[in-house]
């Protein structure tokens, strides 16, 4: 048995949490059993410092100062009690492990940031950011690395990772546990999206898009699930183009809400500029709902185009909004996506991402 800390931004606990933190949580939940499995991260308002969930030990620090601060606690507190540390990089910001790490790594990169400086962060720190990522993942052209996805795999060879250092394992998707839905039983012309309300998710893009497919059905409905500091300013968007009334915030809902949104509308749209994977694709399909989104890394690698959903040319939202069109209006296309879509999302299994990240882990700690 051994023993593995990783090191991650936000807990499962964590209400801004993302697909980064559930990565971990689903794999190592399922890898409990057979290893030591202790997070070191920032954990919601309130949360128990140290707090056993699915098998695993969470240690919930205080997120000030943490990416500076939580590798000095992994020194000073975790490192010789560790055989495997894991490098989480959520928010697309490794922990720089190979400056203070002296056991076998791997490091889990979801995705770069690159573009997505300029939406978050102002200029000049926006470039300084762009410029330094690159050079950053050098620091790591040694090390075990596990990419979501293809693209990422593309983007960290860019960078100067050769593959043979790379193994892709690629996130799955829960059981939703609710049937899926007839074309008969769906709200018609209604659209659903889960995410979080930040400018680099499109949203802003998507509305635009919107304001073109109402153009032909002015009835047509976006319900969108999340919340995030971009909100505020969707609102105004929405208001401005005149399709608030055809837009609603659902803020913050549950798991089994957020299947039950997708099992009712028509299709789901998915229109981040850059994803590492897009998990909320895979949820979307296991419900039998097809999706429309952006031709960019993540999106393409969770989307089969013309199978499971539909990519539109970033970003082209005149294409996007024709194929939203086509998912509204052409039946059998839609039957056939949403049955593709449907096994695909079977082939995206937690158990499946587990046995694979486990292979990496065993080539980690013999060093085969």
């Amino acid at each position: 048995m051994a023993r593995i800390v990783v090191l991650s931004r936000r807990s499962i606990t964590n209400p801004l949490g993302g697909g980064a933190g559930r990565y971990v949580h689903e794999i190592f939940r399922r890898l409990a059993a057979r290893h030591s499995i202790t997070v070191l991260s920032g954990g919601a308002n309130g949360s128990k410092s140290v707090e056993e969930i699915d098998g695993i030990t969470y240690h919930h620090f205080p997120q000030s100062f943490h990416r500076i601060l939580l590798p000095i606690r992994y020194v000073a507190n975790f490192a010789k009690k560790t055989d495997l540390l894991i490098d989480n990089s959520d928010v697309g910001i490794p922990w720089l492990s190979p400056l203070y790490a002296r056991v076998p790594r791997i490091t889990i990169i979801h995705q770069l940031v690159r573009e997505i400086f300029y939406d978050e962060l102002p200029r000049p720190v926006s470039d300084l950011g762009f410029t330094l990522e690159p050079l950053m993942y050098r620091l790591y052209s040694q090390s075990q690395i596990v990419a979501a996805s293809q693209s990422t795999a593309q983007d960290l060879n860019r960078c100067g990772i050769p593959s043979r250092n790379i193994d892709v394992v690629e996130p799955g998707c829960r059981d939703p546990g609710l049937p899926r839905m007839t074309l008969m039983d769906r709200f018609p012309k209604t659209i659903g999206c889960v995410s979080r309300l930040v400018k680099y998710k499109g949203l802003q893009l998507a509305f635009k898009a919107l304001s073109k497919v109402m153009k032909s059905f002015p009835d047509v409905k976006l319900a969108v699930a999340g919340t995030g500091p971009y909100q505020r300013q969707l609102s105004r968007i929405a208001d401005t183009l005149g399709i608030s009334k055809n837009v609603s915030f659902l803020g913050r809902i549950s798991e089994h809400s957020k299947f039950k949104l997708y099992g009712e509308t028509r299709l789901a749209i998915y229109p981040s500029y850059r994803e590492g994977f897009g998990i909320s694709v895979i949820e979307a399909n296991s419900m039998g709902t097809p999706v429309v989104a952006w031709d960019v890394p993540g999106s393409r690698d969770s989307i089969v185009d013309g199978t499971t959903g539909l990519l539109a040319p970033f970003p082209d939202e005149a294409a996007f909004a024709d194929r939203v069109s086509t998912l509204l209006t052409d039946d059998q296309t839609w039957r056939d996506l949403s049955d593709n879509a449907w096994k695909w999302a079977q082939d995206h299994s937690w158990d499946r991402s587990a046995k694979s990240f486990e292979k990496v882990i065993e080539t980690a700690l013999t060093g085969r």
